[in-house]
């Protein structure tokens, strides 16, 4: 199984009591396909037949106001 998660911040001065954060945060950055076990019935149809994968490609984007 191969994942990449990382994030990127940009904290921002607006005055001398306010900061803002930007925030992005990606998980499975490079979109690696992670795929599920193959079927193991043997007999059955499914068998050896891989029919699932891990989560895709996931960004979150945030922004922070601290005060």
């Amino acid at each position: 199984m191969t994942n990449f998660d990382f994030s990127l911040t940009k904290n921002t001065r607006i005055n001398d009591r306010i900061n803002t954060q930007f925030r992005a945060e990606f998980f499975n950055g490079f979109n690696h396909a992670n795929f599920g076990s193959p079927g193991n019935a043997l007999g059955n149809a499914n068998f050896g037949v891989i029919s699932s994968a891990l989560d895709p490609r996931i960004i979150q984007l945030g922004l922070k106001i601290l005060f």
